[in-house]
């Protein structure tokens, strides 16, 4: 897969072009890292933005071009596609090859104890002369506070030694100069960037005093729109994405479905057979992945059929507060 810079210069165009395609839904990287927020491009992104460029050329809005499937002008740029196929082969060889051998070591812990404690994100740097200048970009990172405990402990994706953070099994070299830590944050796609963090405190934590937990005793109120049956097709990331009849995520959701019954009991089951008994209030699902959570949710119908989409709140959110994904599910019955 290409990172950002090297899919906008592939088409001579730059990363704010990249950027502003996405979010007006002219298409959707491959992959985007969830803790980093790094967009990665595969060949059909090449394929589809070698569309764009060439219906552009033609005379099209991009407004035209979100809603063209015109089988016709695709036969004008099958050339295209070739030479970017031929081009992403070759990439593609090349990296198999960079990483013949590599040997996965096990972290061994070395302590320091001017990393312990509570660490805030100042801000992301090109690089370390910028980092020390403050000279920040904007940036998609989403680690905006970091919890450094005893003996590298582990929670949620993050556990260090010293001179090392590990996020998500990437080691990310940091050093610490006058009271702010620079960590160099690694990846296999995308040029390393530089992590500015500050000091809040040398609190010597445990997961339990940092994680995220929700209001779960509100005030109840009857949704009778939400009482039935409601059965998983579909995990998204972005709701404004929401298409029952396209089917986003490509694995086995975990998340099977969600029984609710007239007395607001709510059952949630879970491809690996468990099942957990929760209780729910208008607008939100109390517990669905992690305790003392409430998942918001909303209620659409298309056509003859209505839907749940539901946050998910794993320990992105109860760690890093964020929501990576929401949940579709169908209503079964009426």
């Amino acid at each position: 897969m290409l990172k950002i810079g090297e899919f906008a210069k592939l088409f001579d165009v730059t990363i704010k072009t990249v950027r502003y395609y996405e979010k007006i839904g002219l298409f959707m990287p491959a992959y985007v890292d969830i803790y980093t927020g790094y967009r990665y491009f595969n060949e059909e992104n090449i394929e589809r933005m070698n569309e764009i460029l060439s219906l552009k050329d033609l005379g099209f809005s991009l407004e035209e071009i979100k809603n063209f499937s015109e089988d016709e002008i695709r036969n004008k740029i099958k050339d295209y596609n070739e030479r970017v196929k031929d081009l992403k082969r070759k990439l593609t060889t090349l990296k198999e090859l960079s990483f013949k051998g590599k040997e996965v070591l096990e972290m061994r812990f070395i302590n320091d104890e001017n990393a312990i404690g509570k660490w805030q994100l100042v801000g992301i740097a090109e690089n370390m002369e910028c980092a020390k200048k403050e000279e920040f970009v904007e940036d998609d990172f989403r680690i905006k506070e970091l919890y450094l405990m005893p003996n590298g402990q582990q929670y949620w994706v993050i556990s260090w030694t010293k001179g090392i953070i590990k996020i998500n099994e990437v080691e990310d070299p940091y050093e610490i100069i006058d009271g702010k830590m620079y960590v160099t944050i690694n990846s296999n796609f995308d040029e390393n960037k530089i992590a500015v963090y500050k000091k809040i405190d040398n609190k010597e934590y445990k997961a339990e005093d940092i994680r995220i937990k929700d209001d779960i005793n509100l005030e109840f109120i009857e949704d009778k729109n939400i009482i039935g049956f409601w059965k998983s097709i579909d995990c998204i990331f972005n709701k404004d994405n929401f298409n029952p009849e396209a089917k986003q995520y490509p694995g086995e959701l975990y998340l099977t479905d969600i029984s609710i019954s007239p007395e607001a009991k709510v059952t949630i089951s879970f491809s690996d057979g468990k099942v957990k008994k929760s209780s729910y209030t208008n607008g939100c699902i109390y517990n669905l992945c992690y305790d003392d959570t409430a998942c918001k949710y909303e209620l659409k119908t298309v056509g003859n059929k209505d839907y749940m989409i539901i946050e998910w709140k794993s320990g992105d959110y109860v760690f890093g507060g964020f929501v990576v994904c929401y949940y579709v599910l169908e209503k079964m019955n009426n």
